[in-house]
């Protein structure tokens, strides 16, 4: 409602709009706004205005109310013109204190810069990771992973993420799901041909994940049902980024590309950053009937036991979260019935419905854990930062407190000196924050690279999150900072504090100095602790013995033209082991069919004549390798009892033979002899309806890792090619032994290998330690955050160790005279200040032991093979310690033992 010209008159004399609508309730407030403007447009002042209008309509109440509402904007003006001013002389007096003392801001802000910038970069990871959802989700808290939970062997309860393409078709039947989409995660795949072949990160999806995500193509279109059907054209979604690196960011709609076995049309572009349900990078995604048809045939399409998809479903609208697992789970079951009824799965099998999230889900990778305790030591670190900063602008504050005592007596208010002291904390702090957004813009992208380099961080950079998260932080810790120096400084006695001088500071607030540096130094110790924990836990699982020796083993795994037949690779995968072989690095080599750590295929349970039934492990198992004779020198596995294979052993007319490992020997034949046993494999179905014949045990070579780190010896049998059920077709990679580390000879044997024919496209080749590390990333993740942080934190701790020794020798200047003049040695000055250090060192160190052993029961699980309470680990850090404290103390140890006796005496 547009208000008169006297209502907005009546607003510039200083009425509140609020307390006009509320006169102008009464009919009498509108005729005296009436009446003020026509006396103004008469050529009255405003005031004489409403003056005059009081006495036309004699309205006492009106009048004094409106009268006192301009006197008291009036005043409430000049209050925020006051405030305004005092916040002005407030803040010119901290930027002069700190240009004044250049030394010490620099120190305090790089402590901050250190302290604010690890959170910085602690929080990329932590968004990444635990808050946000892969980008281009919309409504991102409807869309669900689809997990089942169900007991395999032995009662061991899984939660297992991947299912087979019928158990999709049954989610999809979900009342509750408005739909569901399914997807394999990315695996490097060869794109291109010839010189131009590489390595790209292939996803194979349905047609439904993209609409079911809500994302929209960058260019061009997505899958539709019609592309996702077997026999139809082979189409492709690049990502943005593989787009703007593999071709300039050109027009790529169109494109044929070679991409595995299949030549696909590129039909669209995804958005930038975009993922799919998961953080892994993808560069093309390609529809999941059609690629997985041309890779494998269509023997997966009906088979409930060709587990390869994972599932992601969202929610109905108004379907709740358990609706949608009870209605889940019976469609999982029915789907299931016939495997229920043979006892072959079991019949409580339950569908988890989880958040999209993966590290919120009931399967965190161990990365997302670490990631969470990383959290927690970052802020650890800036808790010691904001300890120190105190402890320094206390120390300052109580040097400067006979300053403070004369402005206290000239009449500042303490209120305002609190002020002053916290809005110079809160300055630095955000110079801090300045500092350390550049250092979290210089480092994220390396330690992401470096410690996730499986996670997408392509929208990492300093957006709005980060630094959001860090001006809180500085907020944050200026006040914290800040406040108690503040509150301390501004409580001094002014008589004491100018009648004192510099004899009576040195005991200024040292209670609370004492109190911060004990604080910096328990909280040091916690972060020592923990990084010598996950340094030994990384080491023992660098350590650990495999079985082979995954250091000198290379993997050359092959990519062939999609049209050359199965018996021509065999014969090239053998002239290339020939010519591997002749590599004067290379101590022995043998075709594979599996690699351990990538893949393994299990087997049917043999019999033994004479056994009722053999025991089985509860890993599942036992798990079969078919191998070339010189498997196990390559590999560096040792043969335990009998004999590895022999060339005589794959003739066509040889008995069939077995190697197994030590485990599954022990397990068929405890305390016994395996060596000539009969093992019966398979049934007459294998052999065409004749007897199934005896493998003979001829071998039993040592255990070794299958695909975790952490798991128990699997059983494995080992054949030769001519073994009646060894798997047809082609080996899948060649397992070269070399002398010494396998790294800088990779290049070598990758060029060699793809020397032998043209029609061999592409050749993986990586050291098997390169299989392993992925699994070590978790502990390298730990020991190298920890060992980061616990080192900074050990600077901090150090430097203000230093700093507080430092003020004291500057303020005990007097006490340190007389003791001189009084015929102290200099080493008696220098174990005073030392032994002082060296105590408040000792109290902090005691008190993040205790810590650190309280903590230990949570840091247990991610730790591998080593006790959260290593006492070795404990030792040394309280060694680490006292030894940072004399260092600390040592050049203001030796400024005490310098002191002149007339200088300091005569100072006051």
């Amino acid at each position: 409602m547009r208000l008169p010209d006297g209502v907005r008159r009546l607003l510039r004399i200083g009425l509140g709009r609020s307390d006009l609508r509320r006169d102008l309730d009464d009919e009498i407030g509108f005729h005296i706004a009436q009446s003020v403007d026509d006396f103004v447009r008469a050529g009255m002042t405003e005031e004489e205005a409403l003056t005059r209008s009081r006495t036309r309509f004699g309205d006492e109440r009106a009048y004094r109310a409106a009268l006192e509402r301009i006197d008291g904007n009036r005043v409430r003006t000049r209050e925020r013109g006051e405030a305004m001013d005092s916040i002005a002389r407030t803040l010119s007096r901290t930027l002069r204190g700190i240009r004044r003392s250049p030394g010490f801001t620099f120190s305090i802000v790089l402590i901050l810069a250190l302290g604010i910038g690890a959170n910085a970069v602690m929080f990329g990871v932590v968004d990444r990771l635990l808050l946000s959802p892969p980008q281009h989700v919309v409504d991102a808290h409807d869309v669900r992973h689809l997990y089942v939970r169900r007991e395999i062997f032995n009662g061991e309860i899984t939660v297992g993420s991947t299912i087979t393409y019928p158990d999709y078709g049954d989610f999809r039947s979900v009342e509750a799901f408005a739909d569901v989409g399914a997807y394999h995660p990315p695996q490097r795949t060869t794109v291109g041909r010839g010189d131009e072949a590489a390595q790209a990160r292939v996803s194979m999806a349905t047609a439904s994940l993209f609409g079911l995500l809500g994302a929209q193509p960058a260019v061009g279109r997505f899958f539709t049902d019609e592309d996702d059907v077997a026999g139809a054209e082979p189409t492709a979604v690049l990502a943005h980024e593989y787009r703007e690196r593999a071709f300039g960011g050109a027009d790529v709609l169109g494109r044929r590309v070679d991409v595995g076995g299949g030549s696909y049309t590129v039909i669209g572009v995804a958005p930038p950053g975009f993922t799919g349900a998961t953080l892994e990078p993808v560069d093309i995604w390609v529809p999941l009937t059609v690629a997985e048809t041309i890779e494998s045939g269509d023997d997966w399409v009906d088979n409930r036991g060709w587990y390869f998809v994972h599932a992601v479903a969202r929610l109905a609208p108004g379907a709740t979260l358990e609706a949608a697992e009870a209605e889940a789970t019976a469609a999982h079951r029915a789907g299931r019935a016939e495997m229920i009824e043979q006892d072959r799965y079991d019949e409580s099998a339950e569908v988890v419905v989880a958040p999209i999230i993966l590290a919120n889900g009931p399967r965190p990778t161990s990365e997302a854990q670490v990631a969470r305790w990383l959290a927690g030591v970052s802020l650890i670190v800036l808790l010691i930062a904001c300890l120190n900063v105190a402890n320094l602008l206390l120390a300052r504050a109580i040097r400067a407190r006979r300053e403070i005592a004369v402005r206290l007596a000239l009449g500042v208010g303490r209120r305002r000196l609190v002020a002053e002291l916290v809005a110079e904390s809160v300055v630095l702090a955000t110079l801090g924050a300045g500092a350390a957004l550049l250092l979290a813009y210089a480092f994220s992208g390396p330690v992401h690279r470096v410690l996730l380099p499986d996670v997408s961080f392509t929208d990492a950079g300093l957006g709005g999150r980060l630094l959001g998260f860090t001006g809180l932080v500085a907020l944050g810790t200026g006040l914290i900072a800040g406040l108690i120096p503040a509150r301390t400084a501004s409580k001094a006695d002014l008589a004491d504090a100018l009648k004192a001088g510099g004899r009576g500071l040195a005991g200024g607030g040292s209670r609370a100095r004492v109190a911060l540096l004990v604080g910096q130094a328990a909280l040091s110790v916690v972060l020592l602790v923990g990084a010598g924990l996950f340094v030994r836990s990384l080491r023992s699982a660098s350590d650990l013995d495999l079985g082979f020796d995954a250091r000198n083993v290379v993997v050359l795994d092959l990519e062939w033209n999609e049209t050359l037949p199965a018996e021509e690779r065999q014969a090239l995968y053998e002239e290339a082991l020939d010519r591997v072989r002749r590599l004067p690095p290379v101590r022995n080599a043998a075709l594979s069919y599996t690699i351990p750590f990538w893949s393994s295929i299990g087997l049917g349970q043999p019999r033994v004549p004479g056994l009722d039934s053999i025991p089985r492990h509860h890993n599942g198992g036992p798990y079969v390798n078919k191998i070339g004779s010189g498997y196990f020198e390559a590999m560096g596995l040792a043969i335990l009892q009998g004999r590895g294979f022999v060339p005589a052993d794959d003739a066509e007319e040889a008995a069939p033979v077995t190697v197994l490992s030590e485990s599954m020997a022990r397990a068929i034949w405890p305390g016994g002899d395996a060596l000539g046993a009969c093992m019966l494999i398979g049934d007459s179905d294998d052999y065409d309806g004749a007897e199934v014949p005896c493998t003979e045990v001829v071998g039993v070579v040592e255990n070794h890792r299958r695909q975790e780190l952490v798991e128990d010896d699997p059983h494995f049998l080992y054949f030769l090619n001519q073994h009646h059920l060894a798997f047809r077709g082609p080996p899948q990679a060649i397992m070269a032994g070399i002398d010494g580390q396998a790294g800088p000879v990779v290049d070598l044997l990758r060029e060699e290998v793809a020397a032998t024919s043209s029609q061999i496209r592409f050749v993986n080749a990586l050291a098997l330690r390169d299989r392993v590390e992925p699994q070590l990333r978790s502990w390298r993740l730990g020991a190298s955050m920890f060992t980061a942080f616990g080192l900074l934190a050990l600077v901090v701790a150090g430097w203000g160790l230093y700093s507080v020794l430092a003020f004291d020798v500057a303020l005990r200047q007097h006490e340190l005279g007389i003791r001189s003049a009084l015929g102290a040695a200099s080493p008696t000055l220098v174990r005073l200040v030392l032994k002082r250090a060296v105590a408040l060192i000792v109290i902090g160190t005691g008190i993040g032991l205790v810590i650190s052993w309280g903590a230990a029961g949570w840091v247990e699980p991610l730790l591998f093979d080593v006790s959260a309470t290593d006492p070795w680990v404990y030792a040394l850090v309280a060694v680490v310690l006292l030894a940072v404290a004399a260092l600390a103390g040592s050049l203001p140890a030796w400024r005490a033992s310098r002191v002149d006796p007339r200088e300091a005496l005569q100072t006051e």
